[in-house]
């Protein structure tokens, strides 16, 4: 009896063993998360690193391992996790736009967009004079744009959208569209994002013009963003590690969250060069303030 049940406790625990599949070790972003889940998470753990391996050895190490419950980090690690083992328990963060990618059925997750109600709350707290903002999208963004335009409506802006594809992305007029707003934002569109020069076109014309653009990522502050809006990473992995903990306690989860932690950066420097008038209580919002 002693022994049976013994073995019953080992198989319980061995269910409960999780692996966490990184798409990419040199990422710090990814590192950042998993690392906040690791000392978050008080249950057995296995970390695999895919950014060098093989295409045939994920595939035998997956099969083999057949692990109950996958911890995704990227979207490469998403891809392996949905074409080898789709019918594990899959848990996701640091996906753009998680939307598009195919539907496991006991998918979890974290959205790697901050949810367009606070992020428009933000802007308009900052910028309480802007009432129109201009967005670039495609078919894979659709759904974001759709979130930006009914949450917009409540806070009395309004979302001048251009929708756009691979053939149109070298002939759009830019200047038609931010003449048109009082300012742009970036989402995280991989057609208009997967060329430079348009971006960057972009940014020269909205400083000619004097309007101020808003990103969902750090990076555009140095293309000269006035404001970033991303997700907190550490954050993200303390509550990933929150969400499946419950989970595995058999406690009620939402399937796909938002995340809890934001951080916002202010460029200063750009809105005073532009004019913009912004809230003497940015440094309340922002986490941090470019001079």
């Amino acid at each position: 009896m002693k022994i049976f049940f013994i073995l019953i406790i080992s198989l319980y625990l061995q269910a409960q063993d999780i692996l966490i599949i990184n798409s990419n070790d040199k990422v710090d972003k990814y590192n950042e998360s998993i690392e906040a889940f690791t000392k978050n998470f008080h249950k057995p753990y296995t970390i695999l690193n895919i950014g060098n391996m093989k295409n045939k050895d994920i595939k035998e190490y997956l099969y083999a391992q057949y692990p109950e419950m996958v911890y995704v980090v990227g979207s490469k690690a998403y891809q392996y996790v949905y074409r080898y083992i789709p019918e594990r328990e899959v848990f996701f963060s640091s996906i753009i736009n998680w939307k598009r990618f195919p539907k496991i059925d006991k998918r979890y997750g974290i959205s790697n967009e901050v949810y367009s109600g606070m992020q428009l709350t933000l802007i308009k707290s900052i910028f309480p004079d802007i009432k129109s903002i201009g967005v670039i999208y495609s078919k894979y963004t659709t759904n974001i744009v759709t979130d930006l335009e009914k949450n917009a409506a409540k806070l009395g802006i309004n979302i001048v959208s251009k929708k756009i594809s691979k053939d149109s992305l070298d002939t759009i007029d830019l200047s038609k569209i931010i003449k048109n707003t009082e300012a742009m934002i970036i989402i995280s569109d991989p057609i208009f994002l997967s060329n430079q020069k348009t971006v960057e076109k972009m940014f020269n014309i909205s400083e000619q013009n004097k309007k101020p653009i808003f990103a969902y990522h750090k990076l555009f502050i140095n293309y000269g963003a006035i404001l970033s809006i991303s997700v907190d990473n550490p954050t993200i992995g303390r509550q990933m590690a929150s969400i499946i903990t419950n989970h595995i306690e058999d406690k009620e989860i939402k399937n796909i969250q938002y995340p809890i932690g934001t951080k916002v950066i202010f460029n200063k420097k750009v809105a005073d060069k532009l004019g913009v008038k912004y809230s003497n209580n940015i440094s309340y919002v922002a986490s941090e303030i470019i001079e």
